[in-house]
Formats: structure tokens, sequence, C-alpha cells
């Protein structure tokens, strides 16, 4: 392993290798001999290993605990323990970089600027402050230097990508290096606070249909790549529930509203908050719910979309096939259709779900026991896919602390519904077919089985143009080629 001789990487190397052989991770970096002090490699130690590496592992360790189709799941639940939390920098440094950026003296920009921290973490920290004209803020600044930390440990990261990857399909079966490329491309939007401010300013046009939902307001005169400022919110963290309810607010009411904010970011926005954890919720007094950071943000196609509300209907109905194709669409792996060993422990685990209303379906579950099956043969879900479904398995999750009752799927019925009358609509599947493209060419090849289905329906004559949520796969099976391989 060969590793770029500059000063700086080369100190940063040398504390990394010791760091790595403390927690018995020394098989690393093999080549710089250090006293393990630790025999073993659990979860806790890889944890407490990434935690003393410093901020762009915990933000790397992050990202790895999303992996739930990859790692296993004690590593998963591990992971997830990550905070995000660090010791402040100094005021001087903050009153600095915001003086640098907007080019005035901090007392010309505010009339008061609380020199305590709000929050601190790994790329940044908060501060509450009151602008001149009376609005209350609060200012995220990123921490000096930070982007040159990150870059060097990104490089050193790359470097002995090769080997962990040798390495860690012993243990894991994965690679580590497509994670490290999205990592890196992943932290450099988070660094950067103009995008998360746009996003922002995106979001909050769109929820404005919702009268509970709020989104804090960026103000844009003091924003910048280095400082973000906006809106300060003040109420419940979602994270205190006990809070929330002796409030008097309903709890049962407010993760219903939820829910039907992030079904509608899903299917008619199609850009949600791909990171809705109770961390980044807010109850505000008045009631409201506010999202807050908006540095993780996930786009959704209209195959997204049909793929979901496929997967979902094949467990209800009791269709491995139909299963299969949303499920192949979701990974980066080839010819999973045709993998009888894959199918037969899906038929199996649609045996535990099979003939439940839509209503008693646990999406959360449903999800994590795919997972489990995919991790199984090997089978990467794609980046993209990956977000929305994780985003699904929070949201879930903080419906059900909210509401024990909740039921995620129930509630994105009526979303299911609107969206395959319009998917199926015959003007647009007429349109799809006289619309030339070269993948009919290849259709016949890539799921031959679903001209057979396809045929059977016909003949019998029994189309419906009206649709229904239960009645979804005579029309599916039907129009499918067209529909979806035609493309958008």
């Amino acid at each position: 392993m060969e590793i770029r001789r500059t000063f700086g990487n080369i100190k940063r190397f040398r504390e990394i290798s010791f760091i790595l052989a403390k927690y018995g991770f020394g098989f690393v970096t093999k080549n710089i001999k250090f006293r393990k002090t630790k025999t073993s490699t659990t979860p806790e130690q890889f944890r407490k290993l990434l935690e003393e590496l410093g901020p762009t592992f915990v933000k790397f360790g992050q990202l790895l605990s999303t992996q739930e189709n990859i790692l296993p799941y004690e590593f998963i639940e591990e992971l997830k323990k990550l905070q995000d939390d660090v010791t402040p920098f100094e005021f001087s440094k903050v009153k600095a970089i915001i003086e640098t950026e907007f080019k005035k003296p901090l007392n010309e920009i505010f009339s008061y600027f609380n020199e305590n921290v709000e929050a601190s973490a790994s790329l940044g920290q908060v501060h509450k402050a009151i602008l001149v004209d009376g609005q209350t803020v609060a200012i995220k600044v990123k921490r000096p230097n930070i982007e040159k930390i990150i870059q060097s440990d990104i490089e050193l990261l790359k470097q002995i990508g090769d080997y962990l990857n040798s390495k860690l399909k012993l243990y894991f079966n994965f690679e580590i290096k497509p994670f490290i490329l999205e990592f890196e491309e992943t932290i450099k939007k988070e660094l950067d606070y103009e995008i998360e401010a746009q996003y922002m300013q995106t979001f909050k046009e769109n929820l404005a249909q919702f009268k509970n939902v709020y989104v804090p307001k960026v103000f844009w005169e003091y924003t910048s790549r280095n400082v973000l400022t906006m809106e300060f919110i003040d109420g419940f963290k979602a994270t205190n529930i006990e809070n929330i309810r002796q409030a008097g607010f309903d709890t049962q009411k407010l993760a219903i509203e939820g829910a039907k904010v992030f079904w509608t970011q899903i299917f008619d926005i199609g850009l949600f908050h791909a990171d809705p954890h109770p961390g980044n919720i807010i109850i505000m007094h008045d009631g409201k719910i506010c999202y807050l950071d908006y540095g993780m943000v996930g786009r959704v196609t209209e195959d997204d979309k049909l793929n979901l509300v496929e997967m979902i209907l094949g467990f209800i109905q009791k269709d491995a096939d139909k299963i299969l194709i949303s499920v192949s669409n979701f990974t980066l792996n080839a010819n999973i259709l045709n993998n009888a060993y894959l199918k037969s422990d899906i038929v199996e685990l649609i045996d535990i779900y099979h003939s439940l209303p839509l209503k008693r379906i646990d999406i959360s579950k449903v999800l994590r026991d795919l997972f489990r099956i995919l991790k199984k043969y090997n089978i990467i879900i794609s980046k993209n896919s990956l977000r929305l479904l994780r985003a699904i398995i929070i949201a879930d999750g903080v419906g059900r602390q909210f509401y024990p009752d909740f039921n995620f799927t129930e509630i994105a019925k009526p979303y299911f519904e609107s969206f395959a009358k319009k998917l199926y609509s015959p003007f647009r599947i007429l349109k799809k077919i006289l619309q030339p493209n070269a993948t009919y060419a290849i259709i016949a090849n890539k799921i031959p089985f679903l001209f057979k289905k396809a045929e059977d329906v016909l003949e019998s004559g029994q189309v419906k143009i009206e649709i229904q949520i239960n009645e979804l796969d005579k029309l599916i099976n039907t129009i499918r080629l067209v529909a979806r391989q035609i493309g958008n």
C-alpha cells in the first residue's frame, strides 16, 4: 500500500494507524506497527474507533449506518449511536468568519449575538442571534479549516480503499470504495451552506399547502458557503415525546399530519427530506411541525414510485414476480429476475404478509426483512433508491414514537391510488405507445415472462379503466411493458 508522501498526510496517516491498532483494526495499516490494546473487533469498538478518528469518520460512519442491506444488524445499530456532537470552537473564530464573509463588523449585522452555542456538530455550530431589524435568527457557521481536514481524510480513505476492499469482503461481502466516493459527493454538498439554503427555500414553497407544517425562512443577505442564517425556531424537539404530550399536543394527529407531508413529498413533489429523524423535527408552540437540516435531500422518479407501489402490492397479492421486478429496479445487480433461490426466499417472506389488508402492513418491517434477504445474496440497492427506502423507515419510526398504533402504509393508500390513476390512464398509455423509443427492441429480452401474463389478462377481456388499489395487479401486468420500460 503506497501512501502519497506529504507531511500532512504522513502525520495524519500515522495518527489514524495508531487509533486503528488501538481498537483492533491494525490489519488495515499493517505496514506500520503499533501495539494493539484490543484483540477483537466488536461493533462497539468500531463505533468508538470512528468517534476517535474525528469528524470525517463520524460522518462516514453515519453513512454506513444507512446500509441496512449490507452491514450486519449489530453494526448498523451501533453505528446509529454515532453522535455528531463535538466540542464547539471559540467565539472569536465565529466572529472572524462572519465578519470576513459579509464585510461588516458583527455589531452592524446583529443587535444581539449569543456567544454560547445552541448546537455543535462535526461540520459547524449554531448560535442564536437577533438581527438589527429585530428578527431572531439561528446562525450556522462552518468550522475553520474543516474542508481541508475532510479532504485530506478522504484522500487517505481513497488510498487505502483497495486494501480495505480485500479485507472487508471477508467480513461483510461488500466493497468500501463506492461508499467512499458517495461520501465524498455527499459531504461536499453538506459543506456548502448555500446548497442547503436553496433546498430550504424550495421546501418552503413546496410545503406551503400544509397549514400545520413550517420551514424556516432563509436570510440570503447573510448566507454564504460558510454561513447560513435562518429563522430561529422555538419549540419542542421530537426526541422528547413526553414534553410534547405534557404541552397538550395531540401526538396521534401530529403523526398522521407528518405522514401526509412525507407521502406528498414522494408522490406529488418528487423531492423529499431524506433524513427526517426526530432530531431534525421541532413541534412549534403553535402546534406546527417544523423540519430542520436540509443537508440530505432525495429525488423521486415516476419509476421509483411505481416500484414502491408494486412492491407493497406484491406482498398483499402474493406475487413474487411483482416484487422481483420492483427490487430489480431498485438495485445495481443484473439478472436477479432469474435467481430462483432469491425468488424462493421472497415467496417465504410473502407468506408472512399475504392476506393482510393494506392498513395492517408494517412497511418498515417489510423493508427490513427484504434488506435481510438482499444482503444474503450480496444484492446492492442503488444510492437514490436506498435514500428513499431509508427515509420511509425513519419517517415510519417517528410516526410510531408519536402514536403506537400509527400505520404509515394505510396513510399512503390515497397517494398510491392517485398515482396509479394518473400513471395508468388510457391517454398516458396511448401516448407512450405512440412515442418512438429504442427500448422496444430490448423489452422481450429483459422481462420475457411478462408477455404471458399480459396476454392472459387481455384475452380475458376483463381489463378495467377504473383503478382501485386492490385491483392494480391486472392493469400493472397488462401495461407494465409500455408504462415503465418505455420511460417517462
